[in-house]
């Protein structure tokens, strides 16, 4: 039923911690504010376009940094704590002939580039994924994932708000969307060194990788 903290009372209500009654509330409008969010009427829709290139420079340590050719910036920086796999993926899409351009996600400075997702305790949450890859046809949002966090639940809450962003991305015209197709990849770290040990190229891996709502959900069709 309404609730209005400010009738009466009713404000005291709020105060009982252990009954979770904030908690339950804010919960509820963090789904509310989501759904919102992805209700958007493509056809309504107003593209505001933001540049990786508006962060004209990045702080990093030199030990855990690559000079890179097919970005924007000189150097692009990799977790000094298992950022192994990123590493090695990085130096693989730049010596890839089908990649034309890729940028590591710094969510720190790039924070524009972030999506919103609900978490498993209900709370609405962004995350930032770790690479865009671009080809000639295509722009892939890829998430690189240590073999054990493949499973964890609050990864399979953001490959579900990835997919429904990119199937909205995928509805404007072409020239709002960089006249790409646009995917999402899920990329473990036993599935991308496999493939490319067997000399597989980026894009026959990313295909490979791509996520879809059903394949999340576990449907056939």
């Amino acid at each position: 039923e309404v609730f209005d903290p400010f009738e009466g009372n009713n404000w005291r209500v709020l105060l009982l911690a252990k009954a979770g009654i904030v908690e339950h509330i804010i919960k509820e409008l963090s789904k509310a504010i989501y759904y919102l969010q992805n209700s958007i009427d493509i056809s309504e829709a107003v593209v505001v376009k933001r540049y990786f290139s508006e962060v004209r420079s990045l702080r990093m340590r030199e030990k855990y940094c690559l000079d890179v050719e097919k970005t924007i910036y000189e150097k692009q920086s990799y977790p000094s704590n298992k950022g192994l796999l990123e590493k090695a993926f990085m130096e693989f899409c730049d010596t890839d002939s089908n990649v034309l351009a890729f940028i590591k996600v710094n969510e720190h400075y790039h924070d524009f580039a972030r999506i919103n997702y609900i978490r498993t305790d209900g709370m609405l949450a962004s995350y930032s994924p770790d690479f865009v890859v671009r080809t000639a046809d295509k722009i892939y949002i890829v998430e690189t994932k240590a073999q054990d966090k493949l499973t964890v639940e609050n990864v399979r809450h953001k490959q579900l708000a990835t997919v429904d962003w990119i199937n909205r991305i995928n509805q404007l015209k072409p020239d709002d969307r960089m006249n790409a197709e646009w995917d999402y990849i899920l990329l473990g770290e036993n599935t991308f060194y496999s493939l490319r040990d067997k000399g597989a190229q980026a894009v026959d891996i990313f295909e490979y990788s791509k996520i879809t709502k059903n394949k999340i959900e576990g449907k056939l069709f």
